[in-house]
Formats: structure tokens, C-alpha cells, sequence
């Protein structure tokens, strides 16, 4: 009768060994056969692109959050010398809005120096309605000689920012990384007023959030190489 009663019950301890081994077994499988991260990132849609600790070391990522700051908006423009002290160029529409006779202007060249706008002129010759700027030197110039040229705006009121390093251009537009726990998310921006530091944002961030501000162009590498198989893509798409 004791015997009886032992068969069965080895026979219910043998196959529940073999039960949790077939699972362990499983469970082994299944973690061996997860796909390790491509290059020491991994993509999930809806979360973003996350990136290992030594990956993220190795390309020194930095972040930090949306600040508010006053811009000081700069134009630069490329002119040319058509006297000893006057330069002509052309500003766009949207420049020549805030471009003023009597504006000081910044040289540059072999050397900085400063300048005056003298006049902005309408000319139907302009390319899509631009306006031609005339700039005036105390110093000596040489006909022909082409100069960049800086004008730097009043700044307005403190508006949300980024650095101008945390901001990627592709062929889809503006975006930045922001952080959503471990991932990093590429998210679409527009961009307002810049000056030599600062991108004004005025839609798809707010101040507050964080963002990564070094090295964007790798994390934009990473993603397409992860989403293409491995292969990346510099076309802007």
C-alpha cells in the first residue's frame, strides 16, 4: 500500500522537474535570443532611443533643461567692399523688418571692425523682394573685397531656448532630444530669434523640459543606424 502510494507521487515530482527545467529552459532561450543593443542603442517606437552606459560615456551625452533667456538676435550678412568705405549686400524681408539706418555693424575679416548702416534700399532687381544694405567704415577697404557682416538686434522679452548645439537640422526640419526617463526622444521644434549662444522655441517645447544638449548628431546617427539595419544615413531623412 506504501509502495502504491510512492510510485505516483515520484512519478508527480519527476514531471514537475521537468516542468520548471522546460521553463527555465525557456526562459534562457528567450533571453539569449533578445537582440542586444545595435552599437550600444536600442529604439523603441513610442519611447524613443535609448543608449547603454558605456555608449553614452564613450560620446560624452550632456543634458539639461529648457531655460528662458533674452536674445539679442544677430544678422549676419555677406557684403562686398564697393569703396575704400562703404559695402553693399542684401537682406531679406523678413531682415530688412528689423534692419534700421544708424545700426551698428560688426566687420569681419583678417580682423573685426565696426561699421554703420547707411541706408536699406528696395530694388526691384532684388532676389524674392530682398532690400540692398549700404554699410559705412571709418576703415580702409579694397573694391570687390568680400566681408561678412554682423548686426546685432535689441533683444525682446526672456522666451524659452535652447543651445544652439542641441538643435539638429535635417531635411525634415528642426528638432531636439528630449528626455523621457531612459530614452531620448527626437522631437520636432520651431525656431524663432538666435543669437551666438541661444535658439529661441516657439512651439514644441516649454521651459522646464529636458533636453539633450551634446552631441546631437550622434544620437541622430545612432537612431538610423539602428532603424536601418545597421547601415546609417546621412541624406537628412
Amino acid at each position: 500500500m506504501k509502495f502504491s502510494t510512492f510510485i505516483p507521487l515520484l512519478g508527480a515530482i519527476t514531471i514537475g522537474t521537468l516542468n520548471t527545467s522546460c521553463l527555465e529552459s525557456k526562459g534562457a532561450a528567450e533571453k539569449a535570443t533578445a537582440p542586444p543593443p545595435e552599437n550600444g542603442a536600442q529604439f523603441k517606437e513610442g519611447q524613443g532611443l535609448s543608449l547603454t552606459e558605456e555608449m553614452s560615456k564613450a560620446i560624452g551625452l550632456k543634458t539639461e533643461d529648457v531655460g528662458e533667456e533674452k536674445i539679442t538676435p544677430v544678422v549676419s550678412l555677406n557684403v562686398s567692399a564697393v569703396t575704400q568705405n562703404t559695402a553693399t549686400g542684401w537682406v531679406t524681408p523678413e531682415q530688412a523688418k528689423a534692419v534700421r539706418p544708424g545700426m551698428e555693424v560688426e566687420f569681419h575679416c583678417e580682423t573685426t571692425f565696426k561699421g554703420t548702416v547707411e541706408k536699406l534700399e528696395a530694388n526691384p532687381l532684388g532676389v524674392m523682394g530682398d532690400s540692398e544694405i549700404t554699410i559705412t567704415t571709418a576703415e580702409k577697404l579694397t573694391a570687390g573685397e568680400p566681408l561678412k557682416a554682423v548686426l546685432r538686434l535689441p533683444a525682446g522679452d526672456a522666451v524659452a531656448v535652447v543651445p544652439a548645439a542641441a538643435l539638429l537640422k535635417t531635411a525634415e526640419g528642426a528638432f531636439v532630444y528630449a528626455v523621457n526617463g531612459d530614452f531620448y526622444v527626437r522631437t520636432p521644434v520651431k525656431t524663432g530669434a538666435s543669437d551666438d549662444k541661444f535658439v529661441e522655441i516657439t512651439d514644441g517645447l516649454y521651459a522646464g523640459d529636458q533636453i539633450v544638449t551634446t552631441p546631437v548628431m550622434s544620437l541622430w546617427m545612432a537612431e538610423l543606424q539602428v532603424l536601418r539595419g545597421g547601415k546609417a544615413c546621412t541624406c537628412g531623412h
